[in-house]
């Protein structure tokens, strides 16, 4: 949130900046889609991204240019990462919602938790 407000607001950006963004937006969407640890590198990560075609296409260009052009290369802000930028952001002000019942037993939960803590 805090790149995305400070490098990508003008109309000409740090076209780098759109990467310290999208990396850790696309590594939430990995977690939630049960994936796992999302891996380091950036290309792994797009490749097992579930993105529409155009917004795979503008992220694609984006590497393209960042490949050719080097680390400081500025540019127009792109509209389409942009609103998928809005989007993510907006996603995540939401607090997932929790389970209506509580039924179980959480006296076994609160044991697994008091013994994992007091065993570290």
């Amino acid at each position: 949130r805090k790149n995305f407000r400070g490098y990508l607001q003008e109309e000409e950006v740090r076209l780098k900046k759109y990467f310290y963004v999208l990396r850790p937006l696309l590594a939430v969407r990995w977690v939630e889609a049960g994936k796992g640890i999302p891996p380091m590198r950036f290309a792994d990560l797009l490749a097992g991204s579930a993105l529409d075609a155009p917004l795979r296409a503008e992220i694609d260009e984006l590497l393209a240019i960042k490949q050719r052009a080097g680390e400081a290369q500025y540019g127009p802000r792109r509209p389409l990462l942009h609103a998928f930028i809005v989007q993510e952001l907006a996603r995540g002000e939401v607090p997932p919602s929790l389970p209506a019942s509580r039924d179980g037993d959480i006296k076994t939960l609160d044991a697994l938790l008091f013994r994992t803590v007091m065993e570290r």
